[in-house]
């Protein structure tokens, strides 16, 4: 079970305090780039302090998600170095990661995702939504997507529904509330996203919980990550390539933006449409839902002590 891989290696909780805060240090440091740059696009900002608006294009994104590329890798240090763990304890359950599983997921979520946005297209106002393609730029910002997304999902995913889901198993003994306590700590961690200022803390914020909770079932159900980290990739990567507005957490080259940007409580019911019908197709497929209980107790493996003998 992916839960019980936290018994592996050393699991006091000052090593994984210690963890975090050397991740965390990791990706302040990778930051400095980004920020000398977003200071020599605007120095005014040095008078302002407002570093939470990251710079558009392509330059900025890159150097944007450089910061996850290190926090990734410095993750796998600490579970490696400090915990004594294999690198696969804090991802799967299943003896190897199984990239047919993220392919699925992404292409599901895609599709998922590409629906849900026509439909909703059909009831918006088209004349706010400006085509912006611009294709020398399009085709960098596809390539940036494409090989730096994938560690920032990977990073949240390896804390999240990984270190910290383990984390929380270990402490309180029930998958269900380490599921909740690490889908109430992802949605937390994008309160100083610009979507939050730009739609409030009551509209915004429920989605990033939701979308927290659905990786985070798939995650317990499927004993591993792989799902979570799939679906995902998928959200991220149609949202830096379709549509963008200047109130984006992502500022890229998409294909539309959106001139004034509105959210509701709808969004977040459409959401949990896609998530119900995502986990029904990856159980139809993968036959999860009746293989990890959620409200079982967690308990220690049984250690089995072999003795040898030798035949007369």
């Amino acid at each position: 079970m992916f839960l019980e891989k936290v018994y592996s290696g050393r699991n006091q909780w000052y090593f994984y305090v210690f963890s975090l805060l050397i991740i965390f240090t990791a990706i302040q440091i990778a930051s400095i780039p980004l920020i000398a740059y977003m200071i020599f696009e605007n120095p005014e900002i040095i008078k302002t302090q407002n570093f939470t608006q990251l710079p558009s294009g392509n330059i900025g994104l890159a150097l944007m998600l450089f910061t996850f590329v290190v926090g990734f890798f410095a993750t796998f240090f600490c579970a490696k170095y400090l915990h004594g763990k294999k690198y696969i304890d804090i991802v799967t359950a299943r003896p190897k990661v199984d990239w047919s599983r993220i392919l699925f997921a992404t292409g599901l979520w895609g599709i998922l995702t590409l629906i849900a946005t026509a439909i909703s297209l059909c009831f918006a106002d088209t004349s706010e939504i400006i085509f912006q393609f611009d294709a020398q730029e399009f085709f960098i910002l596809a390539i940036i997507a494409l090989l730096m997304l994938p560690f920032q999902i990977g990073l949240e995913e390896l804390v999240f529904r990984g270190y910290l889901m383990q984390w929380s198993a270990l402490l309180f003994k029930y998958r269900w509330v380490a599921l909740l306590i690490t889908s109430v700590l992802f949605g937390l961690m994008h309160l100083e996203n610009p979507e939050i200022e730009k739609f409030g803390v009551w509209v915004a914020l429920p989605q990033y919980i939701l979308m927290g909770l659905i990786l985070g079932f798939v995650t317990i159900k499927d004993d591993g990550i792989e799902l979570a980290l799939g679906l995902h990739f998928g959200n991220n990567l149609l949202a830096a390539l379709t549509f963008t507005h200047d109130s984006s957490a992502l500022q890229t080259h998409a294909l539309f933006k959106i001139v004034n940007p509105t959210a509701s409580w709808m969004d977040t019911v459409v959401m949990l449409v896609a998530g119900v019908i995502f986990i029904w197709i990856c159980d139809k497929k993968y036959h999860f839902m009746r293989k990890v209980n959620l409200w079982k107790k967690i308990t220690p493996p049984v250690k089995t002590e072999y003795t040898d003998y030798q035949e007369n």
